[in-house]
Parts: structure tokens; C-alpha cells; sequence
């Protein structure tokens, strides 16, 4: 095996890789996603206990 049929071999391994890496997201885990969640929500995050002052 001479350095081109390498290369070739290996740069088709990485394109096989990189669509299984890269897939798209299943359907329920990208709405899960897209969704307001608590623990990110600006009015989560901000502190109301000094609001009285």
C-alpha cells in the first residue's frame, strides 16, 4: 500500500466517521432541547430576595 492508497483509505474512514459523529439530533431529543427550560430561564436566574429594598 503506497502513501496515496493511505491517504485515500484513510481520509474515507474520517468521512464515515464525521457522519456519525455529525448526524442529525433524534426528533424527541431536539424538542427536548428547544424548550424553555428552568434551570436557564433569565427569570430563574435573577435574585428576588432582596426585591423589598
Amino acid at each position: 500500500m503506497n502513501d496515496k492508497e493511505r491517504y485515500e483509505l484513510a481520509k474515507k474512514k474520517a468521512e464515515e466517521r464525521a457522519k456519525e459523529l455529525f448526524k442529525p439530533l433524534p426528533e424527541d431529543i431536539k424538542e427536548e432541547l428547544e424548550k424553555d427550560s428552568t434551570l436557564g430561564s433569565p427569570e430563574n436566574l435573577i435574585d428576588r430576595s432582596d426585591e423589598e429594598e
